[in-house]
């Protein structure tokens, strides 16, 4: 199985710069939006990106870039820039890489440095860093840096290509400052070969996999984020209905395959639960694009049976936590559609039947987390269209969304899972909004979460982006109240916020806020928002969870 990257060949002009080589082949590897803020150590690349073809977003807040790259990248599949400065530019966008390291989001993060003298030599520069490249290591799949204006075009190529091969991760350059400002030669860059698998090893992993599910009496699908992000839902419902099997989602399967079909249970899996019930009678379990990761899983809880079949398309994560019988390395939706195309050819065994998979999912979703607010996000739900992208962030209310809200589309429910990073709603949804034009997107918060990033509703503000901000407000930061309330026998600790008015915040932005107190309000205030070509604030005072 073969990858196919294209990367544009370019040649640079007379006196071109580093900075402007970094930026033409920035272009030529297909990238078309960068987030960032400008500084004096990028001023180079600054000036190139002026003579560029690329859409450049000012953001508030280098965390902000990050984001909203982020965002850019999950809803439209394809990757963005974050563009940011030496030292606190890049501590700053470390956060959201992070958050797309875990969920597997391809951001080209570029930045300045100190001169090359003067490398993690701290000896007093502006923006100094003991070890920037350590700082990004941490977060990113490849991270480089050039020495060399030669080097520049052919490490901007490499680091694209290892961002998009395999599992899509982020990835880091920087260039230090003096290295920006020298002439660069002429250059041609060329991808890296991808990697392949032997196509024999392959069919006969894939021959394996199918007599195992056509012979399983009670197979059952796990869709992870891989499943998502490579579109494999055709396919695997191909398969589920040929099988008559029950599929589960993680969070970041959410929309892999659409909740309203009748076998699929969706993210309602908890321990305990009708779905769990129904997991534990499973005989086979496929598990495609998921590392069933100890959040995901309640602490590696999930049943796994005597037959577990993996795919995915990074090697690393094919054993992670549960070791199969059957592994596929390779891209979710290739896999699963051949898979698919001799299972619907075969008589099968399954013994599962609709209603016994119709009665469990019913059942857990009455049970869920946050039932007692379902009304809220039936309302968000009624007035998002159904293709619409809604980033959530780590908030109560989005954790009653993971098990009770519907999702009909991939790349449409975007949730900071793994790391779980707060603020990252707003700044999500800017960036979708940018890579998805005319479709609808909101962003769904909490008055904590909120304030982390709330300066980014100027940069929604700025380039005009119908963004509704849906503020669910209790004054407190919920989700740790819970927990105090929980294990520590009530004892609450720093917990309880001071809240700025949010109607009259979003009038010193210039912007239209509301406060409703019914979830019938809430739709309408939403509806409106959607027609604006301005973010809209909605402030939602809501009971506290604890």
């Amino acid at each position: 199985m073969t990858e196919t990257l294209t990367v544009s060949n370019r040649t640079a002009t007379a006196g071109s710069t580093a900075a402007k080589a970094a930026i033409d082949q920035l272009e030529a590897c297909g990238i078309t939006t960068v987030f960032g803020i400008p500084g004096v150590h990028t001023l180079a690349l600054y000036d190139a990106l002026h003579d560029s073809n690329l859409t450049h977003i000012l953001a508030r807040h280098e965390q902000g870039a990050g984001f909203m790259a982020d965002g850019f990248a999950r809803s439209t599949g394809q990757p963005a820039v974050a563009l940011v400065i030496t030292g606190p530019g890049v501590t700053n966008v470390a956060t959201p890489i992070g958050q797309a390291y875990t969920d597997s989001s391809p951001v080209f993060v570029l930045s300045s440095n100190v001169e090359r003298d003067h490398l993690d030599a701290m000896r007093g520069n502006l923006h100094d860093l003991k070890d920037q490249r350590s700082v990004m290591r941490a977060v990113t799949k490849w991270n480089d840096r050039a020495l060399e204006p030669a080097d520049v075009p052919q490490l901007i190529a490499t680091a694209y290509t290892e961002m998009m091969r395999g599992r899509q991760l982020p990835v880091h350059l920087e260039i230090p400052i003096d290295v920006l400002d020298e002439p660069v030669g002429d250059f041609s860059s060329v991808p890296l070969a991808p990697s392949e698998s032997s196509p024999v090893d392959l069919a006969k992993r894939i021959a394996s996999a199918v007599e195992a599910l056509t012979s399983a009496e009670r197979p059952l699908i796990y869709c992870g984020g891989g499943a998502t992000s490579s579109a494999a839902g055709t396919s695997i419902l191909s398969i589920a209905e040929q099988l008559g099997a029950p599929i589960v989602t993680s969070i970041q399967g959410k929309g892999s395959v659409p909740d309203e079909h009748p076998l699929v249970c969706a993210a309602l899996w908890t321990q305990g639960n009708p779905i769990d019930d129904l997991a534990k009678k499973a005989d086979l379990l496929l598990v495609l694009g998921s590392k069933l990761g100890v959040q995901a899983t309640e602490g590696l809880k999930f049943p796994i049976p005597d037959t577990l079949i993996r795919i995915d398309i990074d090697a690393d994560e094919l054993t992670r936590n549960a070791t199969p019988t059957i592994g596929i390395v390779g891209d979710a939706a290739t896999v699963v559609a051949q898979i698919a195309s001799d299972v619907v050819a075969r008589p099968t065994l399954s013994r599962w039947s609709v209603d016994e998979i119709e009665d469990a999912r019913n059942l857990a979703r009455q049970s869920a987390f946050g039932i007692d607010r379902v009304a809220w996000l039936e309302a968000i739900r009624a007035a998002v269209p159904d293709d619409g992208c809604i980033a959530w962030d780590m908030t109560m209310m989005s954790y009653a969304a993971g098990y009770l809200f519907p999702v009909y589309h991939p790349r449409t429910f975007l949730f900071p899972s793994g790391f779980g990073t707060l603020g990252f709603a707003l700044p999500a949804a800017i960036g979708a909004k940018v890579g998805l034009g005319d479709r609808a997107v909101a962003a769904v918060v909490g008055d904590g979460g909120y304030q982390f990033t709330m300066q980014e509703l100027a940069t929604a503000v700025q380039f005009r982006l119908g963004i509704p901000v849906i503020i669910f407000n209790d004054s407190t930061y919920s989700a740790v109240k819970a927990e105090q309330h929980s294990s520590r026998d009530k004892r609450y600790s720093a917990v309880d916020l001071v809240n700025p008015d949010y109607v009259k915040l979003a009038a010193a932005y210039g912007v239209p806020g509301v406060r409703v107190t019914s979830p019938e309000a809430l739709q309408t205030a939403i509806s409106d928002a959607l027609n604006r070509d301005l973010p809209t604030l909605i402030d939602v005072p809501i009971d506290g969870w604890v």
